[in-house]
């Protein structure tokens, strides 16, 4: 199938991919948007970047920059995507690029701004827009002609889509709050009314804390934002997402699975564990998922009538059973292997593995330990929508819970300890929430986590799947019904 999105008429098409089309709703009740708390953190500038994806294709990249001058701030919109332009009744490839450029104060009330589309290689659209206290003089350029056109504020302080969602977040706003927000309609070239929806806030885990995600809807749309009001995700009705990227996967023009941490489930404890690293078992009783047995076997799992007895082993104990790297036993030789995502016969991650390996005396136990704690510091928190391989992940540095496990799988077996990937629920703060983690074996399975900094692992990681990326995420929607009662912690 081409990676392409046929445009039927460019100029709206253009417009309401930059500019979220479905604001042309108006006239709802709502909140009135007040003059946003002005902006308290210093910075000089931060790139974003984004995958844009059409279905399960994808079609080109974004960035947003964002950059403080003085007591201004200014913002820059970039896109390109490849396309199926029509012309004279004939279809060809394209590519189809954006850019908008607005200057605000810093409360985010727009003073200037600039907007451009154009396929690749040709002439096209530029949008100039000058504010003052009660009006924006447009001056608009096309291929065919210009136009100057003036149009009333009303003396209030609109905001265009790459404003709006830092704005809202200053105001702290609570679940199912509707906003009323003047927002600049370039079809109309007027300042229309628009109903935004905070519908929900998210609880998510990034690293070893646990974050907030924001669900904002206007009309059809979506927009999805952190805790520091950055985007991370746009869904549109047409089938258009973007996501929240690394700039070299985003530059990437590769298809990959998606990953969307927007959707992951996160199940309410019925009691809280204080401490859970100083817990040394746990007994839970699992219902509405069906447990595979032969994943307990050799691990520290006892499974029995859908109850799950979770050991921690004692580190000196697990220091006792290690032995020599690589492990000579080619029982275990499929958790050696390479697959999709663990490249353990890359050349460069062979390397490094030989490398770390010889500092540790090539001794399994210090082998997994130092990738354990070098992990956790050298991949920077940052979730990810994809499923990213090793060389993907070596080169971006960044990541959560998935990559950390797959970088540790492929430096693992690459110097010869055998390492499975293990995905299931972790507890967190009163929740339990979908994780990934190794396990490396010392006669038996024994969970490490160098997303959380854990040798080994505490007794709350509930393991529901091991194998591949893809086997590991298969799970996800039959996870959502699951119920998990703790039945002892000690």
């Amino acid at each position: 199938m081409s990676r392409t999105v046929k445009i039927i008429n460019v100029f709206v098409f253009c417009v309401w991919i930059t500019l979220i089309a479905i604001l042309l709703y108006k006239n709802y009740a709502g909140v009135p948007l007040e003059k946003a708390q002005a902006i308290k953190e210093s910075f000089d500038k931060n790139t974003y970047w984004y995958d844009i994806y059409f279905g399960s294709k994808k079609i080109g990249f974004a960035r947003t920059d964002i950059e403080k001058a003085g007591s201004e701030i200014i913002i820059t919109d970039e896109s390109k995507m490849d396309v199926i332009k029509e012309t004279t009744g004939k279809e060809e490839k394209a590519v189809f690029i954006e850019k908008l450029r607005c200057l605000c104060d810093s409360y985010y009330s727009i003073k200037s701004f600039e907007y451009t589309s154009h396929f690749k290689g040709e002439k096209g659209l530029r949008v100039r827009g000058e504010v003052d206290s009660e009006s924006i003089i447009f001056f608009l350029e096309s291929p065919e002609k210009r136009k100057t056109y003036k149009t009333s504020t009303g003396g209030r302080n609109f905001h265009l889509p790459v404003t709006l969602i830092p704005t809202l977040h200053q105001k702290n706003p609570s679940p199912n709050t509707t906003f009323l927000i003047p927002m600049l309609n370039f079809i109309n070239l007027s300042v229309d009314d628009m109903k935004v929806v905070l519908e929900e806030i998210r609880p998510i885990k990034v690293g070893i804390n646990i974050l907030s995600l924001y669900k904002f809807r206007t009309g059809n749309s979506i927009l999805w934002s952190n805790e520091k009001g950055v985007i991370v995700k746009e869904e549109y009705p047409s089938g258009m997402i973007l996501y929240s990227q690394a700039e070299y996967i985003a530059k990437d023009p590769t298809d990959k699975i998606l990953f969307d941490y927007t959707s992951l489930p996160f199940l309410k404890s019925n009691k809280p564990i204080p401490d859970t690293e100083k817990l040394n078992f746990l007994k839970i009783k699992i219902e509405g998922y069906q447990l595979d047995s032969h994943l307990y076997e050799n691990s520290l799992v006892t499974y029995r009538n859908n109850v799950l007895l979770i050991e921690k082993e004692d580190i000196e104990k697990i220091k006792e059973r290690t032995y020599t790297l690589p492990y000579k036993n080619n029982t275990l030789g499929r958790y050696l292997d390479p697959d999709e995502w663990v490249l353990s016969t890359n050349k460069t991650v062979q390397a490094n593995a030989h490398n770390f390996a010889v500092i540790e005396k090539n001794d399994a136990f210090r082998m997994a330990r130092y990738l354990n704690s070098s992990l956790y510091f050298t991949v920077r928190s940052m979730p990810m929508f994809v499923l990213s391989n090793s060389m993907d992940i070596f080169k971006s540095q960044s990541g959560d819970y998935i990559e950390r496990t797959v970088m540790f799988a492929s430096f693992a077996r690459a110097s010869g300890l055998p390492t499975r990937l293990v995905g299931g629920m972790v507890y967190r703060n009163g929740y339990f929430y979908f994780h990934t983690w190794p396990e490396v074996w010392f006669n038996k399975w024994i969970p490490v986590d160098p997303t959380l900094s854990q040798f080994p692992a505490d007794v709350t990681h509930i393991p529901l799947k091991e194998g591949t990326l893809k086997d590991i995420i298969s799970i996800l929607n039959n996870i959502k019904n699951i119920k998990i009662e703790i039945l002892e912690a000690s």
